[in-house]
């Protein structure tokens, strides 16, 4: 009997808030054209931003060589900022009218900010172009895909995610090969109007692709208590606490992996392909993970991804000296970080009404634009000249413990869903 009553917990613990008659068809060819449109989407907004380590080792070498790692750094952390801040606005405006208006905007300001990008040559220009026009473009563009992906499926969300979101792994991995190649190939400028172009051509296939399952408020109102309201919930305070904690650490060893190895006298295309390793298996694992965290939960998932990027950074980046303790880490990192960022959406999903969904994601990633903004300067501060291990080790230890505080934050989410039985399903 009692046997009974935790298999119908550990059921009903999956459907938390699921209240709505909103109908889940869990496929159909809209469906998975949706999903589609949002790996195209997801491989030019994320793909992009986690990309963005490539650009810090390039213009340190080039055009920006007499800055410090800390102000060029301030770039990638503006672009992941303002990606993020964005979909505050972003996840409102596709609650209310949908995707399409959304997707056009951000189609257009991400190409128009790289094809900007092109024609700079210093940092003021360089920043406010890459990491401010074309990342609010991108922003737009992630939050409409990763919104209307969990519109149409319930049962399979996990792994409908996963195949949309491994379109950023993808993106990361792809883009720091075509910037090495073209850069030593072509000029600066003709590499980022490539990227603009291939950008483009997705982005156009995604606009065309992506629909939402949930019928537009259509209207503009958007009053203060309808955004506080969202932080009176316990259950969603949690969870973007962890995920801000999780962010402030997980983007350190995107944007600085490929400096640490040419610190530690690895090959620079070597260095430079690091990043693309990680990716790489993040693409491959994101599928088989949003699989599993449908059968055993994705909050116990999600968890297991932030501890497992917690105790490779400590246990593996700071002794790694050579460069196959350096792929093995990047492996490691790509699966672990992979996950996080992949089902922490999925979870926001489910403790979310589905005409919330929009608006709750864009707040969660929102509150984390704050941990975008200041996690990867404070890691380059604390690396300074990067001239002693001292200082590398420092920037470890920072991003280390922020992973494991943020992963004791999601357990402590689930705990206070379905207690501490580590068999139960949430």
């Amino acid at each position: 009997m009692e046997e009974q009553k935790d298999t119908e917990e550990e059921s009903n613990a999956t459907d938390l808030l699921e209240t709505t008659e909103h109908v889940y068809p869990e496929g159909g060819l809209a469906a998975w054209l949706t999903v589609a449109g949002a790996f195209c989407c997801m491989f030019c907004a994320y793909g992009w931003a986690n990309a963005i380590g490539v650009f810090q080792d390039y213009y340190k070498t080039h055009q920006l060589s007499h800055l410090s790692e800390s102000t060029i750094s301030w770039i990638g952390s503006l672009n992941i900022f303002m990606m993020y801040i964005f979909g505050i606005a972003a996840g409102r405006i596709f609650d209310m009218m949908g995707p399409r208006y959304p997707l056009m905007i951000g189609s257009v300001l991400q190409v128009l900010g790289l094809m900007m990008t092109s024609i700079c040559n210093s940092y003021g220009p360089i920043l406010v172009c890459q990491g401010i026009i074309a990342p609010i473009g991108a922003a737009f563009v992630y939050y409409s895909a990763v919104a209307a992906v969990p519109t149409y499926f319930h049962r399979r969300r996990g792994l409908a995610m996963g195949i949309a979101s491994s379109g950023s792994s993808v993106g990361t991995t792809v883009y720091p090969f075509i910037i090495r190649r073209l850069t030593k190939q072509t000029t600066f400028g003709w590499t980022m109007r490539t990227c603009a172009f291939l950008i483009g051509g997705l982005l156009l296939f995604g606009n065309l692709t992506i629909t939402s399952n949930v019928k537009p408020r259509g209207t503009w109102r958007m009053p203060l208590s309808d955004i506080t309201r969202h932080f009176k919930d316990k259950n969603f305070l949690i969870l973007s606490s962890s995920i801000f904690m999780g962010y402030w650490g997980l983007l350190v060893p995107f944007n600085y992996m490929t400096t640490y190895a040419r610190y530690r006298g690895v090959d620079d295309d070597m260095a430079t392909y690091l990043v693309s390793i990680l990716n790489g298996t993040s693409a491959l694992t994101r599928v088989v993970n949003g699989f599993f965290s449908d059968r055993i939960g994705k909050y116990n998932v999600d968890t297991a991804g932030l501890v497992l990027a917690a105790v490779i950074t400590l246990a593996l980046w700071i002794p790694a000296r050579g460069l196959v303790s350096l792929i093995i880490y990047a492996i490691v990192y790509g699966v672990a970080s992979g996950t996080f960022i992949m089902v922490s959406p999925a979870c926001c999903a489910q403790i979310s009404e589905v005409t919330d969904i929009g608006t709750r994601i864009g707040l969660s990633f929102g509150f984390t634009s704050i941990a975008a903004l200041t996690g990867i300067p404070i890691a380059g501060a604390i690396i300074g000249d990067g001239s002693r291990d001292s200082q590398w080790r420092g920037m470890m230890i920072f991003a280390g413990v922020l992973l494991s505080v943020g992963a004791v934050i999601h357990w402590l989410g689930r705990v206070y869903n379905v207690g501490w039985k580590l068999n139960r399903v949430f």
